[in-house]
């Protein structure tokens, strides 16, 4: 299970050794790990400080941090999580993953509607958001034959 996610993430982050500016400028290394707004563990630091890069090992290590800490803000914003299906579990942790807890929380409606169990609501409230739009969505009507990220999760979400 763990190893379907992980596989997820690394397609929607990519898999960097060095530091790098993502999309929204924030410096990033590993697989979206932010190091602006999160400290790394010391041995990891201090081998970028040395070396320039990191490890694949410790980019998984990285991995499974974010993992964890996305998977335990989904389930204080959704008390129900590990009742919902495995990818709606993906869904959330991948969102909450890629925007931060901060931001997730401000889906206000969005979180409503998980919260109640009103899937099509939730994947349509993500639909409209600027977090669809600025990750690519393809706006109502359109499709441009790909699958992009906030796609994916928002029919993640409305199917189960």
């Amino acid at each position: 299970m763990v190893e379907r996610l992980k596989q997820m993430l690394i397609r929607h982050e990519g898999w960097r050794k060095m530091p790098y500016r993502c999309p929204a400028g924030r410096l990033t290394i590993g697989v979206g790990w932010n190091m602006e707004s999160n400290q790394m563990p010391d041995d990891i630091a201090s081998y970028l400080r040395f070396h320039g890069h990191i490890t694949d090992e410790m980019i998984d290590r990285l991995l499974n941090i974010s993992i964890e800490a996305a998977t335990h803000h989904c389930r204080n914003i959704y008390p129900q999580f590990d009742s919902f299906s495995e990818n709606r579990r993906f869904a959330l942790i991948d969102f909450i993953f890629n925007v931060g807890v901060g931001t997730a929380l401000k889906f206000v409606n969005t979180n409503k509607a998980i919260r109640e169990g009103r899937w099509k609501d939730a994947a349509n409230s993500i639909k409209k958001s600027l977090y669809f739009k600025q990750l690519g969505g393809d706006p109502p009507g359109a499709d441009d034959g790909r699958l992009e990220r906030p796609e994916e999760i928002a029919r993640m979400i409305e199917e189960g």
